[in-house]
């Protein structure tokens, strides 16, 4: 069954690496060399998509608060409130769209035309004048991400089989932990020395490098993947054998309706979800509480909440390359396991200022180990389900995280507000644990 399938996966990207047609060489690159700069690519795509989203953190607070028209008199809080949001908002609506893009041209081209609309999109940033346009432009960075993350782990999984695809995906989340890490230090940074216009103006041409860089790379060494021309003819078949009678290969809305009745795949999905929702609450409350319970200065403020970013760093990586070694949906599991105690010691941080910092620490963890096994499992589960193309299943995942971060906070401040401050982020917490056992289900 599955090994058969995995095996005539690994030889079809083996044979792919040798060029056809007689003498004309596609690239001269190796195969593995070929795949580490694809790695290398969707990590610096992610690190830099990454890097335009948190460079504003430091700084909005101090244009929201400029006179108008850039910054706003009133309800400072329902603006800063609805600039976050919009991001989130944007990327979930415009998840499905990506992967659209990406099955009917191909993942190079939906990482391409959306690193361009990034670069664009903090390039109004940098020209705006109005908080609207501040918001459009936020709104526009959260679309094009959408299409960033599909694109990214998209052109991965097609171009990695599956005995090596999870150190891949550690390694690209890796980027995308170093910018988020990077980014509020850079933008900070920048801005006191450069002010807002120049800041943008900057990050902007480093987007646009990026896009170049990835041109030139896809014209030296076109990516090879499974899904060549003697693959493509072996998918027909299978999908001819799954839809009986049916000469045609799958639709997007067939592969699309599989995907959404697949148990395997709505169970890390819905894992994606609680632990966004989980990250989604204490995020914005872990600023209240350093400030309110422990009186911590702005710049440790940031520090703390750093150490997240730095284990998510470490953590993604090495969950990657257990992952090949490992049963993926263990540590899908093992993540869940973590972020229900990231949520519990949240709740126990009247102990002291350890507790938070352990909260903190563990919720990077569990970020670090999900986003890199869950990203290999789904493209494993794609294979062994023959469920159609990569794309689709990255746009729900992407669907998944945004709704989270969406959901969890309005429900989490909701039941703290009727129950008490951390009734919320516990009962999110419960539900980690309640999944938990569901993962481990996953052969």
């Amino acid at each position: 069954g599955t090994s058969h399938h995995h095996q005539q996966h690994s030889t079809s990207l083996l044979t792919t690496a040798i060029p056809r047609g007689g003498g004309s060489n596609k690239s001269s690159l190796p195969q593995t060399r070929r795949r580490t700069l694809i790695v290398l690519l969707v990590a610096t795509a992610l690190f830099n998509d990454m890097l335009q989203l948190t460079m504003l953190l430091p700084i909005i607070h101090t244009l929201v608060s400029s006179p108008p028209p850039l910054g706003v008199t009133n309800n400072k809080e329902v603006a800063l409130g609805l600039f976050f949001a919009s991001k989130d908002i944007c990327q979930m609506m415009s998840a499905p769209f990506a992967g659209v893009l990406c099955s009917k041209f191909s993942p190079q081209v939906a990482l391409i035309s959306s690193i361009l609309g990034l670069g664009l999109a903090t390039f109004v940033f940098a020209e705006a004048d109005t908080f609207w346009q501040l918001l459009l432009a936020r709104g526009a960075q959260g679309a094009a991400s959408a299409a960033v993350l599909c694109g990214g782990l998209s052109l991965i999984a097609e171009t990695h089989p599956q005995n090596v695809r999870g150190k891949a995906m550690g390694y690209a989340q890796s980027g995308l932990a170093a910018g988020m890490l990077m980014g509020p230090i850079i933008g900070g940074l920048l801005f006191e020395q450069l002010g807002r216009k120049n800041t943008f103006r900057f990050a902007a041409g480093m987007v646009l490098a990026n896009a170049i860089a990835m041109i030139l790379l896809m014209g030296v060494a076109p990516p090879e993947s499974s899904w060549d021309v003697e693959e493509r003819e072996k998918k027909d078949d299978v999908h001819k054998k799954v839809v009986e009678g049916e000469e045609q290969q799958l639709s997007l809305v067939k592969s699309s309706r599989q995907l959404l009745r697949n148990f395997d795949i709505l169970a890390v999905t819905a894992s994606t979800f609680v632990i966004h929702a989980v990250v989604g609450v204490i995020k914005p409350l872990s600023q209240v509480v350093l400030d309110k319970e422990f009186g911590v200065t702005m710049v440790k403020r940031s520090f703390i909440i750093s150490i997240a970013t730095l284990a998510f760093f470490i953590a993604a990586p090495i969950a990657g390359i257990l992952s090949d070694r490992m049963q993926r949906s263990h540590l899908v599991a093992l993540s869940l396991v973590l972020m229900s105690c990231s949520s519990a010691f949240f709740a126990l941080r009247h102990l002291g200022l350890w507790a938070f910092y352990v909260s903190v620490a563990l919720l990077g963890v569990a970020m670090g180990v999900q986003k890199s096994s869950s990203q290999s499992l789904l493209a494993d589960l794609v294979d062994k389900h023959k469920l159609g193309e990569y794309s689709m299943v990255y746009a729900l995942s992407d669907v998944a995280d945004s709704l989270g971060l969406i959901v969890g906070p309005l429900v989490g401040l909701a039941l703290s507000q009727i129950y008490g401050p951390s009734v919320g982020v516990l009962s999110i917490g419960i539900l980690c644990l309640l999944l938990t056992p569901v993962m481990l289900k996953i052969a």
